[in-house]
């Protein structure tokens, strides 16, 4: 792939629209995420150098597995309430290690892109589960997943106004020789 995180920016769609209607449902899932991928991360580095491009491959996806089921089971044991909704996420957050570890993983160069992506995706999370969760209880369209494309739709739109580049120079430039 030509991209950075072009895979896994897609998958963060999934959970963006799907799991924000409710702040507490966007904050479970994303802590649920964080956890996984960081543990993930971890224990491939561990891994990583002693396996060729197949086995690690089949170790990425052993290990997302099992810490997804682990943390499934812990979720359900703790707060049912907040796991029930959310289960169906469980699994892709297994689909979202493995695409990270395809990508490059958390390898050290990498590091920072890795923790710039859970902080951003932690803050679409949170800020989207919040503003769905307040506009819903006015407008119940807000809680459903059109709803959830239609509002960040909107506020991609409003980030992309706000960082506009400056309006070109009216006065025109000639070009030097």
């Amino acid at each position: 792939m030509n991209k950075p995180w072009v895979l896994t920016g897609g998958l963060l769609l999934v959970p963006l629209i799907g799991a924000t209607n409710s702040l507490a449902g966007a904050l479970g899932l994303w802590l649920a995420w964080v956890v996984i991928t960081l543990g993930h991360g971890l224990a491939m580095g561990l891994v990583r150098p002693r396996l060729t491009a197949y086995q690690r491959q089949l170790a990425s996806v052993l290990l997302a597995a099992t810490l997804t089921a682990c943390a499934g089971l812990a979720a359900q044991a703790w707060a049912l309430e907040l796991y029930r909704p959310l289960s169906l996420y469980f699994g892709w957050i297994a689909l979202s290690c493995v695409a990270l570890e395809h990508e490059g993983g958390f390898i050290e160069p990498r590091l920072p892109a890795s923790l710039r992506l859970a902080g951003l995706f932690g803050l679409w999370m949170i800020g989207l589960g919040a503003l769905r969760e307040l506009i819903g209880s006015n407008l119940p369209l807000a809680l459903l997943a059109p709803g959830g494309f239609i509002l960040l739709g909107l506020l991609l739109a409003a980030c992309q106004a706000w960082t506009a580049a400056k309006p070109h120079s009216t006065i025109e430039e000639t070009p030097r020789p």
